[in-house]
């Protein structure tokens, strides 16, 4: 793919395009890049492919560019070139295509394959013919020109959809399609990427990346979940802050999750994406605000895992039985208008397991304070390692304390308790550190402090939601208690 075997035309923009060229050349950004598809043609019985790159070259015009050629050579553009790249695209073939189709009424556009442009064109790129190549780093004139562009969305922020009304869309609405919309929002957290297995019929198996991030917007501080298949998509989010990052995210796929039991958004192949878009806006300055007020802690998946910002425990005053408590965070006295609710808890502790097989220690990143996965020693977010390599000699991971334990009175057992945090550290006598060097006598000794023994357990419930779906039940507080006076406590209440 060498560009000294072509001869050029004079480079022209991309509204300058016409059906009837066949050697059109321009440079332009790549805003947006597919997974390579690769094929059996029929004709050849070779393996062929194509991949589509989403372009502009100036603030207003983004248009598509399908590059056809062998296997090989797919590969080699998409290894090539990635987003943000300033690119030389030679003797391209212009192909009319349908004009933009317009929202409907209700904001919603119909799913497309690619991004949507704006102009009625694209570009169809054949091997032997033309080619895409990286452009000279000698014309900074016209990299800064077109780099420039990457934080700037060719809409409006201001014609953005809320999260509350997309969240009210489909309510309840297994049978309804996907609709595709526009929105600017905050990242709210940035989990671990998860690696999960697709069968496939001829090779087995094969790993497959997942990002799922809750976003949020001054309509919405609970916030949604936003999920990312796409590879590239994901290496560029290990960047992103949580309450800093800002997304422009242009014909985002909204649709009804039965897992979640509400919508949810995810990245689709005609999906745009805009990092910080205008930070000086109107738009930009109120999310970043809502975003600083947010408490955004409260969106990790594991939130149970790692205790911030707990109740005081001498606030927690409602004494409950275990029934109670389910029936309230899950049951028929479950109160939809808060998340959450505090108890105090009078029960003997029938499991902790803390010398098993089952973890009770967890480990979190010194830097971005995410949630490391059981088989890695460190972050993998880019962000963190950048950091580390050049600030920092210690150890970059904290490990914390994350017991599961059941309570169980006369109404039944709360299998969902943790104990986890500066609490654990406090009732145990020692951090996660100093436990993990102990001798399995020790720990079963410490163990048997707690098995079968009768506590005051100060309780706080965070009630299932869409981004958390199972209940997480936290100690506050644990106090060991004889049974004399919870047999007068019991009776009292």
């Amino acid at each position: 793919m060498s560009a000294s075997k072509y001869k050029t035309t004079k480079h022209l923009h991309l509204i300058d395009m016409h059906p009837t060229m066949t050697n059109f050349s321009t440079v332009a950004l790549i805003i947006a890049k597919s997974e390579p598809h690769i094929f059996l043609d029929k004709l050849s019985s070779e393996k062929r492919g194509v991949i589509n790159f989403t372009l502009r070259d100036t603030k207003r015009h983004i248009a598509n560019c399908k590059c056809w050629g062998s296997e090989v050579s797919v590969h080699e553009y998409n290894a090539m070139l990635q987003m943000g790249d300033v690119v030389d695209i030679v003797r391209a073939k212009v192909m009319a295509i349908t004009p933009p189709s317009l929202p409907s009424h209700n904001g919603f556009t119909e799913n497309r394959y690619q991004p949507r442009g704006t102009l009625s064109c694209a570009l169809v790129v054949n091997e032997g013919h033309g080619y895409l190549v990286k452009h000279s780093s000698d014309d900074q004139a016209t990299l800064q020109a077109l780099l420039q562009l990457c934080g700037q969305s060719h809409k409006a922020l201001s014609t953005a959809l809320k999260l509350r009304d997309v969240r009210c869309v489909v309510p309840g609405g297994e049978q309804r399609p996907a609709a595709f919309v526009d929105l600017f929002v905050a990242v709210a957290t940035m989990p671990p990427v998860r690696e999960l297995k697709r069968k496939q019929p001829r090779n087995g198996s094969t790993l497959l990346q997942c990002l799922e991030l809750v976003v949020i917007d001054t309509s919405c501080a609970s916030g949604m979940m936003l999920t990312l298949w796409h590879t590239n998509w994901i290496r560029r989010a290990q960047r992103w802050q949580a309450g800093k990052t800002l997304l422009h995210l242009i014909d985002v796929r909204v649709a009804h999750s039965q897992f979640h039991g509400c919508s949810v958004l995810s990245h689709a192949s005609c999906t745009l994406i805009y990092e910080n878009p205008e930070p000086r806006s109107p738009e930009a300055q109120a999310l970043l605000a809502f975003a600083a007020k947010t408490p955004l802690g409260s969106f990790e998946l594991c939130a149970q895992s790692d205790v911030e910002n707990l109740p005081p425990a001498a606030e927690i005053q409602t004494q409950m039985t275990v029934r109670q408590i389910y029936a309230r965070a899950e049951g028929e006295l479950q109160d939809a208008t808060s998340e959450h609710f505090t108890a105090v808890l009078y029960a003997m502790v029938s499991k902790f397991d803390i010398d098993g097989l089952g973890t009770s220690i967890n480990k979190k990143c010194k830097s971005c304070r995410r949630l490391i996965p059981s088989n890695r020693n460190e972050c993998d977010n880019e962000h963190c390692q950048l950091e580390f390599s050049l600030e920092y000699s210690g150890a970059r991971a904290e490990q914390f304390f994350n017991i599961n334990i059941h309570l169980s009175d006369h109404t039944g057992t709360l299998v969902e308790t943790r104990l986890s945090g500066g609490v654990a550290n406090q009732l145990l006598g020692l951090n996660a550190d100093a436990f993990e060097v102990l001798s399995d006598r020790k720990k079963t000794e410490l163990k048997w402090r707690f098995l079968l023994k009768h506590f005051e357990v100060k309780l706080l419930i965070k009630k299932p939601t869409p981004v958390r779906k199972n209940l997480a039940i936290i100690v506050v507080d644990m106090e060991l208690i004889e049974l004399e006076q919870i047999i007068e406590k019991l009776a009292a209440f």
